[in-house]
């Protein structure tokens, strides 16, 4: 639920939600060396033949892939496989047989998540065309049942105490829609680099650890539990209008 997450649709709100159809490929170890062949040389051929489809990929710490293709509502899930098809079929009548290439290489799970705007953090706006950032984190936080309008309080107290100390700490958050083990919502957070992203942390906590622990504990007793993702984005595996 990542790319939980692809990087521009922010811009699409103002028509509509922000959504993202998420398809997330699994690749074991041993099969990661001719999975990143095969998928690279689908790519090159996807780009001669010009398919005109907007996704972004990243890979992320756990051995696998985030396809992320932005969407506005449910109905444009039909045109996303449609355009699917099409590309596989037209892959094929150019020689490259895509049952054949990926057979054995990876498994794929899919979700839809929408951005949520009231709860996302950003003191200050990304100029228009930049690239996204390199690095990014993901905690997928689950809810207890019937307890969204308190989390959405509590990550409203976070907000308002980074706006009040003026840290330009930013964060999007992104809910389930459509998959497994809902209510779950995405805490994305995103650097030039790990290692950025962790200063960052660690200024913070050293100088804030009080209210963080105030702030924890607001939201702490409406979560059934919380997993991380570490990712890095793939720009040339990735398709979108900048290009």
């Amino acid at each position: 639920m990542a790319a939980f997450f692809a990087n521009d649709t922010r811009a699409q709100e103002p028509d509509g939600p922000a959504m993202v159809l998420l398809m997330e490929e699994f690749v074991a170890p041993s099969d990661m060396a001719q999975f990143w062949k095969v998928q690279s040389e689908a790519l090159e051929l996807f780009d001669e033949l010009n398919f005109d489809m907007t996704f972004y990929a990243y890979q992320t710490d756990q051995n696998s892939f985030y396809w992320a293709m932005p969407i506005k509502s449910f109905a444009d899930i039909d045109e996303v496989y449609s355009t699917m098809m099409n590309s596989h079929k037209l892959l094929k009548e150019n020689g490259y047989d895509p049952d054949a290439k990926f057979r054995n290489l990876s498994n794929i799970s899919q979700s839809v998540v929408m951005w949520n705007k009231e709860l996302s953090y950003h003191p200050e706006e990304r100029e228009e065309g930049a690239e996204p950032d390199k690095f990014y984190e993901w905690s997928f936080i689950y809810l207890k049942s019937g307890h969204e309008k308190e989390v959405a309080e509590a990550t409203k107290k976070y907000m308002d105490f980074y706006k009040s100390v003026g840290v330009n700490y930013a964060w999007d958050i992104y809910e389930v829609v459509f998959g497994d083990h809902t209510p779950c919502w995405i805490l994305e957070v995103s650097a030039e680099s790990e290692l950025a992203l962790r200063q960052q942390e660690s200024d913070l906590q050293a100088k804030y650890h009080d209210d963080f622990m105030k702030l924890w504990q607001n939201l702490v007793p409406h979560v059934r539990t919380i997993e991380t993702k570490k990712g890095w984005y793939l720009p040339a595996w990735s398709k979108h209008e900048s290009e």
